[in-house]
């Protein structure tokens, strides 16, 4: 057999695999868009601003590798963050941006793997929020500890005083973030 028989017979089975992704994806896409976020830009006092940080994937509490393909957050890069009294931006590099209220930040986690990363332990900087019934994880990876800590002070300090009512502390949850607890 020669290399181009060899090479048409590799794409021919190729093939069917590649369009069975991207129908997959395309779905997912689909089943994911009615899933609400938030619509008004925050407007209250800027907490922190980090201004570039590796956005990894957005997954349901509690089940790591399972990708949440929420407009705006779909797809893995580059982002900004902007934490203020009122809320939080994620500008993802080339999607829209995602707005999510303060009411709807329940606080922040640390992981060792996402879906599509894997790092060392406490790697991945969770942020957990609510999109309408369903509680959600976002990881990302900060550059320096240093844009890590002020991500989680900052989410942390909203989730704190947004609450209402009393929230279950990480310890007495039944979904897990971190994946060697």
């Amino acid at each position: 057999m020669n290399a181009t028989a060899l090479a048409t017979i590799m794409g021919v089975c190729a093939l069917p695999i590649l369009a069975g992704m991207w129908f997959a994806w395309r779905a997912r896409l689909r089943r994911d868009r009615a899933v609400p976020t938030g619509q008004q830009a925050p407007v209250g006092r800027v907490i922190a601003e980090i201004p570039r940080i590796s956005y990894i994937s957005t997954t349901p509490a509690g089940a790591p590798f399972e990708r949440i393909a929420l407009p705006g957050l779909a797809y893995r890069g580059y982002a900004s963050v902007t934490v203020r009294t009122d809320g939080l931006t994620v500008t993802v590099t080339g999607e829209p941006s995602v707005h999510v209220a303060a009411a709807d930040v329940i606080r922040t986690a640390t992981a060792r793997a996402r879906v599509g990363k894997a790092v060392e332990r406490d790697g991945l900087a969770l942020l957990i929020w609510r999109s309408g019934d369903r509680e959600l994880e976002s990881g990302f990876r900060a550059l320096t500890s240093a844009d890590q800590h002020t991500f989680t002070t900052a989410i942390d300090q909203i989730a704190a005083h947004t609450s209402d009512t009393p929230r279950p502390h990480p310890a007495d949850d039944p979904h897990t973030t971190q994946e060697d607890a």
